[in-house]
């Protein structure tokens, strides 16, 4: 009989709130306008939206707060890992010294201007820098004028190890840096 009585009460209370419009699960009190509720009922709404509202614009601030804390942690420990990276890899002072084309030549048989034989990925031939001068060639890395030879002044020539080399490597232009000794 109480299971009859339980069931029975909840299947009005059921039919009454879809009657009457008053079901609706976000809560949004628009639903009930213009229905006929209990004054206790529309305060209760009423105060549970307005308290809703508050919870919600509460938890977007924490939310944002914790979104610019982490921001700024990651920020600092970007900064902290480039810093580290920079002091770790520091190499040399280097000046620009201009744009420069770059061309390259082989093996004679005879030594360098400077005295020594080349070497590939290292020797440069170049008119107006000094000899024994450390440069970096963008694109391409370190050499060392070692070199001269019968081209202009804006020109590079790099040693290759063959003719095949020499000519696929063409003419080219990169920036040019002398690398300052320590």
């Amino acid at each position: 009989m109480k299971k009859h009585v339980k069931l029975v009460t909840f299947v009005t209370s059921l039919s009454f709130l879809f009657a009457y419009s008053t079901f609706s699960p976000d809560l949004d009190t628009a639903a009930y306008e213009g229905h006929m509720l209990y004054p206790e009922t529309s305060e209760m709404l009423e105060s549970n939206k307005e308290r809703l509202e508050l919870e919600k614009i509460e938890a977007e601030e924490a939310l944002r707060e914790a979104h610019d804390k982490e921001e700024e942690a990651n920020k600092f420990l970007a900064k902290k890992s480039l810093d580290e990276l920079a002091e770790k890899n520091a190499g040399p002072k280097m000046t620009l010294v201009g744009s420069y084309q770059l061309t390259a030549y082989i093996a004679t048989g005879s030594p360098c201007a400077s005295g020594v034989y080349p070497t590939v990925n290292h020797t440069v031939a170049c008119n107006s820098l000094p000899l024994g001068t450390r440069i970096y060639i963008e694109g391409y890395g370190e050499y060392v004028v070692e070199d001269t030879g019968g081209m202009g002044g804006g020109v590079i020539d790099v040693f290759v190890g063959s003719y095949g080399e020499a000519i696929s490597f063409g003419r080219r232009s990169a920036n040019v840096y002398i690398i300052e000794e320590d």
